[in-house]
């Protein structure tokens, strides 16, 4: 990337699931890059789930982008990483890349691991439970086991060691599987009401996601949390200081483990001996959904409420703003210029749109390869033009095409040291990718997913408008061609005729119509068959495309009849029509001598005339001529 000092290029790779977290742990990426200006890190992140269904399967193609021998180190937010299929791929390609690696949550190969001790934390909020609040009967709400993350089991022996320390006997212990998400608890909720069962004296869950949803759905039964069960949570997200009652829970500091993260990985880069395991610091929140007093300061509360409630206001009026303009876009210019007028509701200043070749070549789906791959050999990027300035409202795009494997042209990854890579796909096949170099504000709320959604689907119209475009063209060419020439048939003469003589007359101040009959067509067609005399007319089409200039206007205005609109200086037409004709005659092979009838008409525009009028005249001469033929033989 340039010389002088070392320059450290990072690949960073988590999964957008658990938004807040990961919004903590962007910000905590772009401080270290504001504080080290010899450090570029660009972040390959996507919306996808653990269901490894299509959709999941198109956010996850965004990973396959890098090429990690291209970096000098790789940062995973491990514990993000929800589907296995997707880990052991990453990992595999650490491996074989034999770049410095650091994993964040989670233990993964390749890589050193920093982490706060989620089996230590689990417990420390169970104990706090059990022996300040004597609770025995007890319900642990688990996370996802399945994914190749040890979090959530980490977290269940966590939970287990306090009921073994604490001496909770076992038919007092209930562990239900879930995998992480607020449905999970407000549906445990909704079936212990129904079924009747008996509520514990806590329901301990594995996150403050899961939390939530369970004290919401409980709430609506008319539940009294605390007074008639204990909720908690883990990870001490937003959401919980704003959920009512105040929920306890216990979590870390992401953007300083994540900080921490990239000093570990400059060190291995550097080669230092950092060691392979850093843990950091947990601090447990005791508060109202326990029985413990609030802990939030005065008025943070309402300070966050107002924060969201001014930022939610304004963000749906940009959002329709956007949303309106991009679905009036006919085309990807527009459609670029749109996105770049918008740039303020995804919180960067420059915005890079990169569309898979084979996308933008070809709108039609059916000139896609047949193994559709994730991104082609080369992208096409969408980039200002030199001399507009970023947010004037009057920006123009370039379209430059660039190699896939180099994510953005050179010149712009030297200037961006901090930049964010997302899929761009409709259902499930990929159009290309979106580059950010800031992190938006809507992250945090989950709201950029509908960003991205309004994008892809304003894309796919543009697309199908192109399409329908390309389709009405051909359409219009069929109308206006004759199928066996090729030639503009009489509705071609309508519109582009006229067009071409009222154009001949303008800027030549003059034009001539030759209007060409076809010599004994009636008797090739009785000795030879049709087929023959459709050989003839389409070789009497090529006679007179090869004699005329590329802007003459040539009609098939009738079985074996020909119009033909020429500049008015173009003497020597008919005589070049004839003469081709004689040594297409002489070369063809062909049973048949193909001759024409010509008549012209010169028109200057003082005189006034039509085309309508030339056309007649020279019908007329051509009549003329032909009668003179017949009697001379």
């Amino acid at each position: 990337m340039g010389s002088g000092k070392q320059q450290y290029r990072i690949a960073f790779f988590t999964v957008d699931w658990n938004y807040e977290l990961v919004e903590s742990t962007l910000h905590g990426l772009k401080q270290y890059v504001d504080d080290h200006e010899d450090v570029y890190i660009y972040i390959f992140d996507c919306l996808g789930k653990d269901l490894d269904n299509a959709k999941d399967k198109s956010e996850y193609v965004i990973f396959d982008l890098p090429d990690l021998r291209k970096f000098d180190g790789v940062l995973v937010q491990g514990n993000q990483l929800v589907l296995k299929r997707v880990r052991d791929d990453i990992e595999r390609r650490i491996v074989e890349a034999g770049v410095p690696a650091v994993s964040i949550g989670a233990p993964m190969k390749g890589c050193a691991l920093i982490r706060f001790d989620n089996r230590a934390a689990q417990k420390a909020i169970a104990n706090h439970v059990i022996r300040e609040h004597h609770a025995s009967r007890l319900v642990y709400l688990a996370g996802n086991t399945e994914n190749g993350s040890p979090e959530a089991g980490e977290r269940i022996d966590g939970f287990v060691d306090a009921c073994r320390e604490n001496n909770i006997p076992e038919e007092n212990i209930r562990i239900v599987p879930a995998t992480w998400r607020t449905s999970d608890g407000a549906d445990l909720a909704e079936r212990w009401m129904q079924e009747g069962l008996e509520l514990p004296d806590a329901f301990i869950c594995a996150n403050d996601e899961m939390a939530i949803g369970l004290m919401t759905a409980l709430k609506r039964h008319e539940v009294r949390i605390p007074g008639d069960v204990i909720v908690t949570g883990f990870d001490n997200l937003a959401g919980s200081e704003l959920s009512s009652p105040r929920l306890s829970t216990v979590g870390g500091d992401n953007r300083n483990q994540n900080y921490r993260a990239m000093d570990m990985l400059i060190s291995l880069i550097d080669g230092k001996d950092c060691g392979q395991e850093v843990i950091t610091d947990f601090h447990t929140i005791c508060s109202e959904s326990c029985g413990c007093p609030e802990t939030a300061r005065p008025g943070t509360i309402r300070e966050l409420y107002f924060q969201q409630t001014r930022f939610l206001k304004d963000f749906y009026n940009l959002q329709g703003q956007m949303a309106e303009d991009l679905f009036e876009c006919n085309d990807l210019q527009e459609l670029a210029e749109t996105v770049g007028k918008n740039r303020r509701i995804f919180g960067c200043q420059d915005i890079y749109l990169c569309f898979n070749d084979y996308y933008f070549d070809h709108f039609d789906k059916s000139e896609w390869p047949e193994e559709e791959k994730p991104f082609g050999e080369e992208m096409i990027l969408t980039v200002r033009k030199r001399g507009c300035r970023s947010g004037d409202g009057n920006e123009k795009y370039d379209f430059i095409r660039f190699r896939t494997e180099e994510l953005l042209p050179e010149p712009l990854l030297r200037r961006e040291r901090f930049m964010m890579f997302y899929p761009l796909h409709y259902n499930t096949y990929s159009i290309g990718y979106i580059a950010l170099d800031g992190i938006s504000e809507a992250a945090k709320m989950n709201l950029h997913e509908s960003i991205f959604n309004f994008l892809e689907i304003a894309i796919e119209n543009v697309r199908k408008k192109e399409l329908l475009r390309q389709f009405n063209e051909t359409l219009d060419e069929l109308y206006v061609r004759d199928s066996l020439t090729g030639l503009y048939n009489r509705f071609g003469l309508k519109r582009f005729g006229q067009e071409t003589f009222d154009w001949l007359m303008e800027r030549d101040h003059g034009a001539q119509v030759l209007f060409t009959d076809m010599d004994d067509m009636k008797l090739v067609n009785d000795l030879y068959g049709h087929n023959t005399g459709d050989e003839a007319l389409k070789a009497s089409a090529w006679i007179l495309s090869e004699c005329c200039d590329p802007e003459d206007v040539i009609i098939r205005y009738g079985g074996d009849e020909f119009v033909i609109i020429a500049r008015w200086d173009e003497k020597d037409l008919k005589e070049r029509i004839l003469a081709t004709a004689d040594e297409y005659n002489r070369n063809s092979g062909m049973p048949f001598q193909l001759g024409f009838s010509i008549g012209t008409c010169s028109a200057e525009a003082s005189e006034g005339k039509t085309m309508d009028d030339c056309i007649k005249v020279a019908d007329a001469r051509m009549y003329e001529v032909k009668t003179e033929r017949k009697a001379g033989r």
